[in-house]
């Protein structure tokens, strides 16, 4: 009863339906809501100041992929591990139509033409992320400014993965068995 009572709670905070609870089939959840967005840019927000830890997954630090994974994760979005991997995912984007919540992708290594960093637009020229540069105090979780030279020298493509997310049964499934990511 105590998990069948969990079960209900999690699927009201996710916004979810249980099967019980399934409408139409083909019918496709507003995906990107503004409550949504907002949400998911919250959520991210937490994590300011967390430092940058390479292969870093968890709030105990993280690494740009892990971190963008990490948020969208706790939405019930499903996102591949590397920035390279997520850049795959989801629509492209005109990086003159971005919006708030969308993954914005860089080539940050020199000469290496393919991308190596990731973040998500906040909106009004700022995204957040995990970066890897800087002096003590400045690897982390931090906001970045899109109109800074080295960000929009950078700055390769954007995609929209909020109209993908993994089913309701993994989501439910990963929370119930306690492996969110949050522990």
């Amino acid at each position: 009863m105590k998990r069948l009572f969990r079960l209900i709670a999690l699927s009201a905070l996710l916004g979810v339906m249980l099967p019980s609870q399934a409408q139409d089939p083909q019918a496709t959840p507003e995906l990107q809501s503004p409550g949504l967005v907002a949400s998911l840019l919250d959520k991210a927000k937490t994590y300011l100041g967390v430092p940058y830890h390479y292969g870093g997954t968890t709030p105990k630090g993280f690494d740009c992929s892990g971190f963008v994974r990490f948020v969208y994760g706790a939405f019930g979005f499903g996102l591949d591990r590397s920035s390279y991997s997520q850049a795959n995912q989801g629509d492209p984007v005109d990086l003159k139509q971005i919006q708030p919540g969308d993954l914005l992708f860089f080539k940050t290594r020199g000469n290496q033409n393919r991308v190596s960093h990731v973040g998500i637009y906040l909106g009004q020229g700022q995204f957040i992320h995990a970066g890897s540069w800087g002096g003590p105090g400045k690897r982390g979780v931090k906001i970045g400014e899109l109109d800074s030279s080295y960000y929009a020298n950078r700055l390769i493509s954007a995609r929209r993965v909020l109209t993908q997310p993994m089913g309701t049964t993994e989501v439910l499934e990963q929370l119930l068995l306690g492996k969110d990511t949050e522990r």
